[in-house]
């Protein structure tokens, strides 16, 4: 986002003007004053502006230590957005902090946003990052929409239309998601922090090698480095590190190293940062300490990226490494900074703490120096919208912290503006079984970042042969899936509608408060329809919309608005094709081929296509009977069933080429 937000013309007005009943402010140490909305009153300024389908409300209250705008609501309707959300997606009668936290389950969040939607035909959005909270319709005030935010000013903004209309007035004020490279759609490993050096290196590249698999990035954890922030390899744990380096970029895998923002007491780069005023401090120029992650073994100073040189210091560093051949950067944390803190910009308090996390992507950007910067963060800031993965879910089917809880966070990040998400395929606490790791294993196979990571055996060819044979078939698929990925990935980048796209947001029209487990489903795209199985057991219900679809685990038609329950095998995954929709499938991303897969009623006979980007190799039709011949190395009945999982692949290309349109 951002810091002064440009003027955009927004969509066609739906509703009248939204206008709010109350006003109220709170004093230091005291309790809230209430009173109705008066432009006119004279305890409060209140300025109004309406712009096409945007209106600005400011509320200024000197002294107050929170200002607050309410707005009534009926007692039905649904309310979505407010950054990364693991407990649920529909944030009616919840109360929303926009405030970065450590905690990303539950009802916590590493990843806030100020913003919520609603079906009632408007959004709120608010321009600053100082902490505020929307009580959504909470059952202590069910029927208001309350927004409390810390200081003596509130600015909001109310746009109008239906929910992708509303995003696309988010988008327009924040900007659209940083799109990577094609090697984050390719498969990424992880290793143990705990025990990760080169011998665990080594064997993810046999591991992946043996099953055929090209490994795009080996993600290289916590601790790689001599000390925190010396910015060289442990040379204990990777002996050879720059030759690693080198071998695996030949084989065609990039190497990301992880980065935190803090630097360890009594390590050489502290005494550096302390020494060079790099190091953040309270108001009194006192030196801040924290335990990092909670370790009690560790205390750090957090770097204070608000601070030009801090900031060149850190990219210098970093910059050093990417031209040795380092490919990216994992950015974790950046949750920690205590309110009494105060940064080199001047931020203090529950402002700083939020803008925190901005200054260091933002530090950690400028060593991509202008190229497409290569980096997966956990937090994240609405005015940085590079790709993040939602870590640390607990390996199991818990609703608010396991595998459900992480297909609503790709949902709501998507939807609040993070179009390129990810989680810990597995789960990151605990062993996952092989139910779960094969369920997590198709869900993720639908999601743009495809991540083997967590503590404990994560290998595929340590966890028994089921699990192995369900991670390699949806490896495959999620390769294949590539040029599905860069499409619509381009869309998303250049404003258009995200990747993966919640159903009220691909149906607006549908009353989703009465159909269960709505959550639990997701399009990927104008036409896939995905419904992974996130709970013990295999019986699984799915709410297909209206229109004609293909049901690719029934390998029949089906006519919605309907509901299809299915006894799920461990190895299937219900998908649902839209009737007409075509998909490219990569056959050998380096050799740009492809098939073309149609999904339609029988139709004339489909012919070969060519394009300067992807070489249609084989042209297919699920649910016509008409197929071309496919080559020896394509099994033409997975390629109806399961888009194609029998494909021998090669590593795919770092060229940035453009992907083929899925209507050519």
């Amino acid at each position: 986002m951002p810091d002064t937000l440009a003027s955009a013309p927004l969509v066609s007005p739906q509703n009248a003007a939204h206008r709010p009943a109350l006003v109220g402010w709170r004093s230091p140490g005291g309790s809230w004053t209430t009173m109705p909305f008066d432009e006119n009153s004279p305890e409060v300024s209140i300025e109004r502006h309406e712009d096409g389908n945007r209106i600005t409300i400011a509320v200024h209250r000197p002294g107050a230590a929170a200002v607050e705008v309410a707005f009534p609501v009926p007692t039905r309707f649904q309310a979505f957005g407010g950054g990364e959300r693991f407990e649920t997606l529909d944030l009616k009668g919840q109360s929303v902090r926009y405030y970065l936290e450590n905690f990303g389950l539950g009802n916590g969040t590493y990843l806030p946003s100020p913003w919520i939607a609603t079906t009632l035909g408007y959004a709120l959005l608010l321009t600053d990052e100082a902490p505020a909270v929307f009580h959504v319709a909470a059952p202590f005030d069910p029927n208001m929409l309350r927004v409390q935010v810390e200081g003596d000013r509130l600015v909001v903004e109310i746009h109008r239309g239906t929910l992708p209309e509303l995003y696309d007035a988010l988008i327009r004020r924040i900007g659209p998601p940083l799109m990577p490279d094609d090697d984050f759609f390719g498969l990424w490993k992880a290793g143990d922090w705990r025990i990760e050096n080169a011998a665990t290196v080594a064997a993810d590249r046999v591991g992946h090698a043996d099953l055929g698999l090209p490994l795009a990035v080996k993600l290289i954890d916590a601790y790689w480095a001599s000390e925190v922030h010396s910015f060289t390899f442990d040379a204990k744990k990777y002996p050879d590190a720059w030759g690693m380096v080198a071998d695996m970029a030949d084989e065609g895998t990039g190497i990301y190293l992880w980065l935190c923002p803090w630097v360890v007491v009594g390590t050489r780069s502290f005494e550096e940062a302390k020494a060079n005023g790099y190091v953040i401090v309270d108001g009194a120029g006192n030196l801040i300490t924290r335990r990092p992650g909670a370790n009690p073994n560790v205390v750090a100073a957090l770097i204070d990226f608000s601070y030009a040189p801090a900031r060149e210091w850190w990219s210098g560093h970093l910059r050093i490494l990417l031209k040795s051949g380092i490919r990216g950067f994992k950015v974790d944390f950046g949750e920690q900074l205590p309110e009494h803190a105060v940064l080199r910009s001047g931020e203090t308090g529950g402002r700083a703490h939020n803008a925190f996390v901005r200054h260091y992507l933002e530090a950690t950007i400028e060593a991509f120096d202008g190229t497409v910067p290569a980096i997966i963060s956990r937090s994240g800031s609405p005015r940085v919208r590079a790709p993040i993965w939602s870590g640390d879910q607990t390996s199991d089917f818990c609703p608010k912290t396991g595998l459900p809880s992480a297909i609503r966070a790709a949902q709501s990040a998507a939807l609040s503006g993070w179009s390129f998400v990810g989680s810990d395929l597995g789960g990151y606490f605990g062993t996952p079984t092989t139910q779960v790791f094969a369920r997590w294993a198709q869900f993720s196979c639908f999601t743009p970042l495809m991540m083997l990571h967590g503590l404990g055996c994560r290998e595929p060819w340590d966890m028994g042969p089921d699990a192995l044979a369900v991670y390699g078939s949806y490896a495959k698929l999620h390769l294949a899936l590539l040029p599905v990925f860069q499409h619509y990935g381009r869309i998303a980048s250049q404003g258009g509608l995200p990747l993966l796209r919640m159903m009220p947001l691909a149906f607006p029209e549908i009353d989703w408060s009465t159909i269960n487990d709505w959550d639990q489903q997701y399009m990927l795209g104008d036409d896939l329809l995905v419904a992974p199985v996130a709970f013990y057991g295999n019986t699984r219900a799915v709410y297909v919309p209206p229109g004609e679809w293909y049901d690719v685990l029934a390998k029949t038609w089906v006519t919605g608005p309907t509901w299809r329950v299915h006894d799920v095998p461990l190895d299937a995954v219900p998908i649902f094709v839209r009737h007409g929709a075509a998909f490219l499938l990569a056959l050998d991303s380096r050799k740009k081929s492809a098939a073309k897969l149609v999904f339609s009623r029988p139709a004339g006979p489909l012919t070969d296509t060519k394009d300067a980007d992807w070489d249609i190799a084989v042209v297919g039709c699920v649910g016509t009977g008409q197929s071309t011949a496919a080559p020896a190395h394509i099994a033409t009945k997975d390629m109806e069933t399961w888009f194609g999982t029998d494909i021998a692949w090669s590593a795919p290309t770092r060229n940035g080429a453009e992907d083929m349109p899925l209507d050519a």
